[in-house]
């Protein structure tokens, strides 16, 4: 039974795993704009060595370069996806790459 319980423990520790990465220009504005906020999904693979995605272009997500903050993260979608591939071997790591954009101090160039 302890058995049963220490590997169930370590699977919920293992699959509680996340990251979070914000990268904030400027101070965070309190009015929310739900229109300049954009998605998506950052693919690396290898032991998340190699990045398949490019990187990402905030000149193309934000007029005129005006980013508030990046928020890289693990979803729980991309971790699901990220078991399901990675049962044959360490091959995909998806993470999930928010834009949200606003009037700023310093444009992106």
């Amino acid at each position: 039974m302890s058995i049963k319980l220490f590997a169930a423990g370590c699977t919920l520790i293992i699959l509680t795993g996340c990251t979070n990465i914000y990268f904030d220009n400027g101070m965070q504005s309190k009015v929310s704009n739900k229109a300049l906020k954009s998605s998506r999904w950052h693919h690396n693979f290898a032991l998340a060595l190699y990045e398949g995605s490019e990187p990402l272009d905030l000149t193309t997500h934000c007029p005129q370069g005006e980013w508030q903050s990046v928020h890289t993260y693990k979803s729980f979608t991309n971790g699901l996806a990220e078991v399901v591939v990675n049962q044959i071997g360490p091959a995909w790591y998806p993470k999930t790459v928010e834009v949200q954009c606003n009037k700023v101090p310093f444009k992106a160039e």
